[in-house]
């Protein structure tokens, strides 16, 4: 039996570290774990394996180069999947492969992103890309979706869903499709990602603040891209402003790294501060404030009741600037705004950042199911695999 999940990423950076805590965990209680890493199909380009991943033993990389490698996998082996596969057109062969009988397949959306399809796709892009956006991602949700109902495709047998919302609106649209098959079969509610490692003795030692990568990937894909005087400039309003609360609070200044940000950059730019990368969650347990853009890191600085500071800055663009008023909307962070720096007054600050932290929890509550009955993905993941495992046997 195979336990593992398939993607499609030319480098595990990213996804490894994102949810370490369950691929070591699941790796160590059953001892192989597999990524079907199926980027070569579609990129033709060879996969990156960082050498910490490589590490662990009990994780295993099976990288197909043709689809009947990939077929041939599927078919000899009873399967149970973490289905990390876009549903756009250039990944529909390796959803069709999918559509076997030994192949149980799960979806995980834990992160606690505070994402919309609107802000994303339509409202911060010209009419060239929302025309892009549609043939991308509306038109194949579609086509899938057709697919489904006349079994070519299967659907995800279950979805770990955090947010509550989201999982409303599941509900509210299988009641007007009462005679069409479901994209999954089962949605079953999970918490949101957790600092499982998280030690409340461990003192607050530092101002965290967490990157977002100032040009990231999908802001210069909807057209927004610093040149590199507005870099400069930016790295010396986020160097003055940190520094600054360095000063009133005497703590040192630590910057997580997004895992796409260029480490050289940020090292150039900003001098004499700790620049790290992939140790985020380590970080924020050990945060005496914590300061973001719009990332979706700021979840467990939340639950860990943390005192924050959202920075805004419109020469990120519309994406972030809006993706930052989502979070505003549900947590009434203290803003500032990098444009516009004042003297901070440290008794005032600190007043208003401890009685922020009181809000967090009713905010929590009505977005997330962070409610005891409720399981982190690691539990419900061990639960299932173990079910799968008994039903296979007998």
């Amino acid at each position: 039996m195979i336990i593992g999940e398939i993607c499609a990423v030319s480098s595990y950076s990213k996804k490894y570290f994102m949810r370490k805590s369950m691929y070591d965990q699941l790796s160590k209680k059953f001892k192989k774990f597999y990524f079907i890493n199926c980027h070569y199909l579609v990129d033709k380009e060879n996969i990156k394996i960082e050498k910490e991943i490589k590490s662990n033993k009990n994780i295993f990389f099976f990288h197909p180069k043709s689809y009947k490698e990939l077929n041939d996998f599927l078919k000899i082996h009873k399967i149970f999947l973490i289905n990390n596969i876009s549903y756009k057109f250039y990944h529909l062969k390796i959803h069709m492969l999918l559509n076997k009988k030994n192949v149980f397949q799960v979806q995980i959306d834990n992160l606690g992103e505070m994402t919309s399809y609107y802000i994303e796709n339509w409202k911060s892009v010209d009419i060239k890309k929302k025309f892009y956006f549609v043939y991308l991602k509306r038109i194949p949700l579609i086509i899938y979706k057709i697919l489904i109902n006349i079994n070519i495709i299967k659907p995800i047998d279950i979805l770990y869903l955090a947010r509550k919302d989201i999982k409303k609106n599941y509900e509210r649209k299988k009641s007007f499709n009462l005679f069409s098959k479901k994209k999954y079969k089962v949605i079953k509610p999970v918490k949101p990602k957790l600092n499982l490692g998280f030690d409340k003795n461990l003192k607050e030692k530092f101002i965290v603040f967490i990157d977002q990568n100032l040009n990231h990937a999908d802001s210069i894909l909807r057209g927004y891209e610093l040149n590199t005087k507005e870099q400069k400039r930016y790295f010396y309003l986020i160097n003055k402003y940190l520094s600054n609360l360095k000063k009133i609070y005497n703590k040192k200044i630590i910057i997580c790294l997004h895992p796409s940000s260029n480490v050289g950059l940020y090292k150039n730019n900003l001098k004499r501060v700790k620049i790290v990368k992939h140790k985020t969650d380590y970080f924020l347990s050990r945060a005496f404030v914590v300061v973001f853009h719009d990332s979706s890191a700021i979840l467990r600085a939340i639950l860990q009741k943390k005192r924050i500071i959202q920075l805004t800055y419109n020469n990120l663009g519309n994406l972030t600037v809006d993706r930052g008023k989502i979070y505003q909307k549900f947590f009434d962070f203290y803003v500032d705004d990098l444009n516009s720096i004042k003297d901070i007054n440290k008794k005032r600050l600190s007043m208003t950042l401890n009685l922020k932290i009181k809000n967090y929890t009713n905010s929590l509550r009505n977005i997330f199911f962070i409610e005891d009955k409720y399981k982190d993905i690691n539990e419900e993941l061990i639960f299932e695999i173990d079910k799968f495992k008994c039903k296979k046997l007998n």
